[in-house]
């Protein structure tokens, strides 16, 4: 197939709208990225959560199938802090019974009126019996609002020495390649102006 200046032109136009389409939405992302990636470095290391709360949601990495089929061992959760009001029988919460012990993350089964405060009765999807204490609502952290599947381990990985290296070597690459090529566009216009050389060479018509 032999391409003619219109069809090239044509292709290098849908070229170009690609790109300008990839530099919209990959440059907040990327900016996104870094700013999760800074923040949770920091409330791990700096403030040594076990938790990282982002915008005043909180993520968890499943450690157990209490919760299956509806939540599996490495899922990625994020629970959001709602008012008492809000909470019903069957939302997933994310409760802790104390400080110092790990959050679970069951389902709400029943909600019990009691010396004029609410308590909730909680219960593993899996489990065949519900959970033995009440939970007030101070010991609520959030109602599940997210989850993706599977990516707790991924996760984990970012909060290693190994991991943080290996994103911020990724940001590294990809900001020196993007400048790199259109330092490298640049230099052919600049070139072309100067020796007065067009984009695309006719070719001569046959008599």
């Amino acid at each position: 197939m032999i391409y003619t200046k219109e069809m090239i032109e044509k292709i290098n136009l849908r070229k170009e709208k690609r790109k300008k389409i990839i530099n919209i939405v990959s440059f907040p992302l990327l900016i996104i990225m870094i700013f999760f990636v800074l923040n949770m470095f920091f409330q791990r290391y700096v403030q040594s959560k076990k938790n990282i709360d982002f915008f005043g949601m909180q993520s968890f990495i499943v450690i157990t199938g209490s919760m299956e089929p509806n939540i599996n061992i490495g899922d990625f959760i994020i629970s959001k802090k709602v008012s008492q009001n809000e909470l019903k029988v069957g939302d997933v919460i994310t409760f802790r019974l104390s400080d110092e012990q790990d959050t679970i993350t069951h389902r709400i089964i029943n909600i019990i009126d009691k010396d004029e405060k609410k308590l909730y009765q909680t219960k593993g999807d899996n489990n065949d019996t519900p959970d033995k204490e009440l939970i007030d609502y101070e010991k609520i952290v959030g109602r599940v609002s997210f989850r993706i599947p599977k990516i707790g381990k991924y996760i984990s990985y970012v909060f290693t020495g190994t991991g943080i290296t290996v994103i911020i070597l990724i940001m590294l690459l990809h900001y020196t390649f993007t400048n790199e090529k259109k330092i490298r566009i640049l230099a052919r216009e600049e070139a072309r102006k100067l020796y007065n050389i067009p984009k695309y060479k006719k070719k001569e018509e046959s008599v």
